[in-house]
């Protein structure tokens, strides 16, 4: 099937225009519709049999996930054509290791979103039954309207009998039983036992430390390491990912609850930045069996209407109610000099909004 493909060349319903990159099993154009509405695809050609078993597998995946968020949407897929092709949306934008190569790390608001979202795309894959089994930067786009995108599903296990005993390694290179790209191998593979969704989260795991650093990890290496504004948080959430397969994550959604704490604390990224933008203070519960037991029964009337309370310590906040100074705990951290408007009863009391200061 070995083929020389040039511009101007009709594959298919499409026209070839340029070529955009090429590896061990096919080459990726830039290709418009022959005849018809003006349309343009990247074109998937392989190189040879096993790249057209692969692309097959890939067409058909990539066919399942199209259209549902963080994935690119599949234009057309031929097996029967000569050369066979798979038609994927042109993307506007660059590889995540375009990015990381040419700009190094992601501001953290912007690599803890950039995570979560390609988190979203293998839980969705795996609710499908796919495991993509060769996650890693150049299979992440980053399109310039802002999506994130995971691609390159060809050695997914939609169709595991066509790689069953087979290394795809960068050089297209064969050895038994083991499936991927190394840096991202979790050690049960590289041990030759069957890859599971949870391989896929060992590594995003690394994909996420390459996120926060800008470069794979070491040895003992942590999200933290070298970087100051990186939480505690976030370096448990990178050991529990690429654990041994015992202690680590068991699906994508357990990891999307650790991470989303993460994105409480980091912030939500600036639109043009990437830098943090801090979250708007949720409402925080307030303990107030101490100071009703304190109260007169005659001001509890008073007591069921909002007020203004400002918080003096993490922990503590007070408050002037009829014409009496009261204290009581905060539950949760809290900023020193908030401003919180509180509402009571002879149960409870929440904190319906804070201000910075008491300027509000």
């Amino acid at each position: 099937m070995t083929r020389t493909l040039k511009p101007g060349q009709s594959v298919g319903e499409w026209m070839l225009e340029e070529l955009l990159g090429a590896g061990a099993f096919g080459e990726v154009w830039r290709a418009r519709a022959a005849a018809g509405p003006a349309r343009a695809a990247a074109l998937k050609i392989p190189r040879d049999e096993r790249g057209a078993r692969l692309l097959q597998t890939e067409g058909a995946t990539q066919a399942k996930l199209s259209g549902k968020r963080a994935f690119p949407e599949v234009l057309g897929v031929s097996a029967r054509s000569d050369p066979p092709y798979v038609a994927f949306e042109l993307i506007d934008g660059e590889s995540l290791r375009e990015r990381l190569r040419d700009r190094g790390r992601l501001p953290l608001p912007h690599a803890v979103a950039t995570a979560r979202t390609i988190l979203d795309a293998l839980s969705t894959a795996h609710e499908a039954g796919v495991v993509h089994r060769d996650l890693k930067p150049e299979n992440v786009l980053l399109a310039k309207d802002g999506r994130v995108l995971v691609t390159d599903f060809g050695l997914a296990t939609a169709d595991p009998s066509i790689l069953e005993h087979s290394l795809i390694g960068e050089d297209g290179g064969d050895e038994a039983a083991i499936v991927g790209s190394l840096p991202y191998l979790p050690p049960e593979v590289r041990e030759g036992k069957a890859a599971d969704e949870r391989g896929d989260l060992y590594a995003w795991g690394i994909v996420l430390f390459e996120l926060v650093s800008g470069s794979l990890p070491g040895a003992a290496d942590l999200p933290s390491t070298g970087r100051g504004d990186v939480p505690a948080s976030l370096d448990a959430v990178y050991r529990k990912a690429v654990a041994r397969l015992a202690d680590r994550y068991p699906s994508a959604e357990a990891a999307i609850a650790d991470l989303d704490r993460v994105r409480g604390e980091v912030g939500e990224p600036d639109a043009t930045t990437g830098a943090g933008r801090r979250p708007a203070p949720k409402a925080k519960k307030v303990d107030v069996g101490a100071l009703l037991d304190r109260v007169e029964m005659e001001e509890r009337e008073f007591l069921a209407r909002e007020f203004v309370a400002w918080v003096t310590d993490e922990r503590t906040a007070t408050a002037r109610i009829g014409g009496k100074t009261y204290t009581f705990d905060v539950k949760g951290a809290a900023t020193p000099g908030m401003a919180v408007l509180v509402a009571v009863s002879p149960t409870s009391a929440v904190i319906l909004r804070a201000a910075s200061d008491r300027s509000t």
